[in-house]
């Protein structure tokens, strides 16, 4: 039987830290604290909770969570040594840093390396009594263990001899903590997202030594953030300096919000709590002098204007060779000023796929009711593929009766749901009121109008369309195709 700590997240990685230690010496005690403040950490941890019979092989579940593990401790107590099933996890864990590239972190608990790494000490009685009477194949055995212990004794790691052990505990979890990637909660009931995927995986060339610079743009709700949060999970273990900097446009408001972000930039790539900058300049050159680091995976979430991005991921000479930066914005102008990004426009969900989400929400089962099919077609056809607009709305429609639903689809015509509103109003108000006014007049007036006689008569009332229709179309509030001003029916 065996525990963990946290939840795992996605990634070739089942746990975080495999635990290694002897339960007599410190299961109830130094183990149990460290054991504690991982779990509180939200470092998913591995330990056995039942200690092995002497003699008896290491389970196959004890070999497949050495395997699955980013990173393994060693308690190295007094009597570590008097386990066959301790030492054999530990050929197996040094097989795994030698073939997996699995990170081995030793703590030398009340004992000195030297008696780990010579076998001295408690460790040279244990291996006097196995030597003796042993046979070939036990030779062999203790030579194994004799080699994983010369390996391990020689690694980087912690020791305590005396001091507190809460502050030697606290200091292990600070060092071990900023070296396991910080992985994004994605979200439930993710349907119908494989083409954007796709899509924007094709503009990343992964395998390239070039950097490559994507932009995924499209209307607030379409799903853009949780296209970057996935691709960034899937290619996380890929990284060794990675960031992900959410709601760039609400954290930047002035110089100081992006003088933080840059900060929280250069932590995560650097893995330094401390960093601290005295202004944007500063960060500028600070960022663009590490690109030495090797590669790094940076996704800039819902920035909302091009000035931003000069300050976060200006070029590609920022970075160092095989680099991906994902930006996600609702302003496509954000992306066409800077040659060197590829950009992609989210698409909205087709009907099969907007049923499904729209059913998990509004029925907790991948299908409607079979008396709810053609409520649930006018729901589709009002939300246009939107995802915010399909969670929001089955959200608000479970467990509702089918008068409610014909209300509510019925207010839907001229009253918009707040939720959705408030999402969709952000593109709107990032807008002069001169562009204000020419998207009310569409709303109110022009939708589905051919481009061509909405700009003659908004020339006539002495818009100037041609620039204002553009900058509309690019903060994603209109679409201009076929020849046609489109307009999304939640707006």
């Amino acid at each position: 039987m065996a525990s963990s700590s946290s939840s795992s997240s996605n990634s070739k990685w089942r746990y975080d830290v495999f635990l290694s230690f002897r339960g007599k010496d410190t299961r109830h005690t130094f183990t149990d604290f460290l054991y504690g403040a991982l779990d509180r950490r939200n470092i998913n941890t591995f330990r056995d909770d039942e200690k092995l019979p002497r003699g008896e092989e290491i389970s196959p579940e004890l070999l497949k969570a050495i395997e699955g593990s980013r990173f393994a401790i060693i308690v190295f107590s007094k009597n570590y040594a008097d386990s066959k099933s301790c030492l054999d996890e530990l050929v197996k864990i040094m097989e795994c840093e030698a073939e997996k590239g699995q990170k081995v972190f030793p703590i030398f608990y009340h004992v000195e390396p030297t008696e780990v790494r010579n076998q001295s000490g408690t460790y040279g009685e244990a291996f006097k009594n196995y030597e003796t009477n042993a046979d070939e194949e036990k030779k062999k055995k203790i030579e194994e263990w004799r080699a994983a212990l010369r390996k391990a004794g020689q690694l980087k790691g912690f020791q305590l001899q005396d001091g507190s052990e809460y502050k030697f505990i606290e200091h292990i979890i600070g060092e071990i903590g900023i070296l396991i990637p910080k992985s994004v909660h994605v979200g439930e009931n993710i349907v119908g997202i494989d083409e954007n995927l796709k899509q924007v995986k094709l503009l990343i060339d992964a395998k390239s030594d070039e950097v490559s610079i994507v932009g995924i743009y499209g209307i607030g709700g379409i799903g853009k953030t949780t296209i970057a949060k996935v691709i960034y999970s899937d290619m996380l273990d890929q990284f060794k300096h990675h960031s992900f900097l959410e709601n760039v446009r609400e954290g930047s408001k002035d110089d100081h919000g992006l003088l933080q972000l840059q900060e929280k930039l250069l932590r995560d790539i650097l893995k330094d709590k401390t960093m601290k900058l005295h202004n944007v300049d500063e960060g500028i050159k600070m960022i663009k002098s590490k690109h030495y680091l090797g590669k790094v995976l940076i996704v800039l979430d819902d920035v909302d204007c091009p000035r931003k991005l000069k300050f976060l991921a200006n070029s590609p000479e920022w970075f160092g060779r095989g680099s991906i930066i994902i930006v996600t914005t609702r302003n496509k102008r954000c992306l066409d000023v800077n040659k060197a990004y590829s950009s992609y426009e989210a698409k909205g969900l087709e009907k099969n796929k907007a049923l499904e989400l729209f059913s998990l929400n509004a029925f907790q089962q991948n299908h409607p009711a079979d008396n709810y099919v053609d409520l649930c077609n006018r729901v589709l056809h009002h939300a246009k593929g939107l995802p915010l607009a399909l969670v929001i709305l089955g959200s608000f429609l479970f467990q509702r009766g089918k008068e409610e639903w014909e209300s509510t689809l019925d207010r839907l015509k001229t009253i918009p749901i707040d939720d959705i509103q408030k999402v969709l109003r952000i593109s709107y108000d990032g807008v002069d009121d001169r562009y204000k006014k020419v998207f009310l007049d569409i709303a109110c007036f022009f939708k589905d109008w051919g481009e061509k006689t909405v700009t003659r008569i908004l020339e006539g009332c002495r818009f100037h369309p041609k620039i204002e229709l553009k900058v509309l179309d690019e903060r994603c509030l209109i679409s201009i195709s076929d020849g046609f001003v489109r307009m999304h029916d939640s707006l």
